[in-house]
């Protein structure tokens, strides 16, 4: 799959979820959105001085696009696609789970929590969040860069140039 082709069938796909998309199709639009992204920057900052509306308008832009070609990338590697979800969601539990058992726990304090009187659960929070998200993120990628299925799976044939 060209460069050209893949960033074509990723926009001509923008609402379609069922199907597979293969790695490069993936890929090559993935980068075709970082290179979009570093140019809308550098007209950002050179023409709104500190603003970012070419940087925003593309995020709005790219993210149904971005979402389902990621969907159908997961159904190419037998994974349904709302593994998308996955970093979102764990740093989005763990947040909630520690807040929960902070608040099972806690004694009144007479002031706003600060990491000098939190006694390490705030460190928990603030440490234990990112490395979720990290973590997850990872695993997500490493989802998407898996080869996928050279034979028809439950989402579908396989893609013709994958």
């Amino acid at each position: 799959m060209t460069f050209g082709r893949a960033i074509r069938t990723c926009l001509r796909k923008v609402f379609r979820f069922g199907g597979r998309a293969s790695r490069a199709e993936y890929w090559l639009f993935v980068l075709a959105l970082v290179i979009a992204n570093w140019l809308a920057g550098a007209l950002d900052y050179m023409l709104f001085d500190g603003l970012h509306p070419l940087g925003a308008l593309l995020a709005i832009v790219a993210v149904l696009p971005m979402t389902s070609a990621g969907w159908r990338r997961l159904h190419d590697v037998d994974r349904r696609g709302w593994w998308l979800l996955l970093p979102g969601a764990a740093t989005l539990v763990f947040l909630v789970g520690a807040f929960v058992l902070r608040g099972l726990t806690a004694q009144p304090m007479a002031e706003i929590p600060t990491v000098s009187n939190s006694e390490g659960w705030l460190y928990t929070i603030l440490l234990g969040a990112p490395a979720v998200s990290l973590v997850t993120t990872i695993w997500l990628i490493v989802l998407l860069a898996r080869r996928g299925d050279p034979q028809e799976n439950r989402f579908g044939p396989a893609p013709q140039d994958g």
